[in-house]
């Protein structure tokens, strides 16, 4: 397997039986807590899961060329601060509609709905953790009408867990209703919120 790295070829031999494992591989050796990935192509084709399958299907005897791009892991983490709407509006779009689904009776449509709202959820509350972690930034020294970020931190891990047990009881009245009242309103906190982080990290 070919593998380059920014543009320039990596000779160390990485291990992994597919894709996945491959990359972590070569992040763990290679990009370290300094770098992230941006980019990666298989086979000079943009890896995308919707047309190749979850990176740990792809098998390694797949991939003869595998190409990386990197980013500073401290410039994505200002990105994602400094485009945080774009992230959250659609969220919060979507929860609610999630939201009138479930009240609706449409259970299937709504389920389909709300797990990939949830995995958007999950993903923003990563990023943010993960930018919190390279910017190193104090949670507890921002806040927004008395509650600090940590505590909206804590809310919203707290809500998503809420989430999860209201989906495993199929009560699907109260999953409406913490997504309308409860999570509507911390997201909203959210984007009052990312603009004084911001403000911290560029200090």
């Amino acid at each position: 397997m070919e593998v380059m790295v920014d543009g320039k070829p990596y000779a160390e031999e990485l291990a992994g039986a597919n894709l996945q494992e491959v990359l972590n591989d070569l992040m763990s050796r290679a990009l370290g807590d300094e770098h992230t990935l941006a980019e990666v192509r298989v086979n000079g084709r943009p890896y995308q899961e919707a047309e190749l399958g979850p990176a740990e299907s792809v098998p390694r005897e797949a991939i003869q060329r595998l190409e990386v791009e990197t980013i500073p892991a401290r410039e994505l983490a200002l990105h994602f601060l400094s485009h945080a709407d774009d992230y959250l509006g659609p969220i919060m779009a979507a929860v609610s509609k999630v939201a009138e689904l479930f009240r609706v009776s449409d259970e299937v449509e709504a389920s389909e709905a709300y797990l990939g709202t949830l995995e958007s959820l999950q993903l923003f509350l990563q990023v943010l953790g993960s930018s919190r972690q390279v910017l190193g930034l104090d949670f507890a020294a921002v806040s927004h009408e008395g509650v600090s970020a940590a505590e909206r931190l804590e809310r919203l891990s707290a809500l998503v867990g809420e989430l999860l047990a209201a989906q495993e009881q199929e009560d699907w009245v109260l999953l409406a209703d913490i997504l309308q009242y409860d999570l509507n309103q911390e997201l909203a906190a959210w984007q009052r919120l990312i603009p004084l982080i911001r403000e911290q990290a560029l200090c």
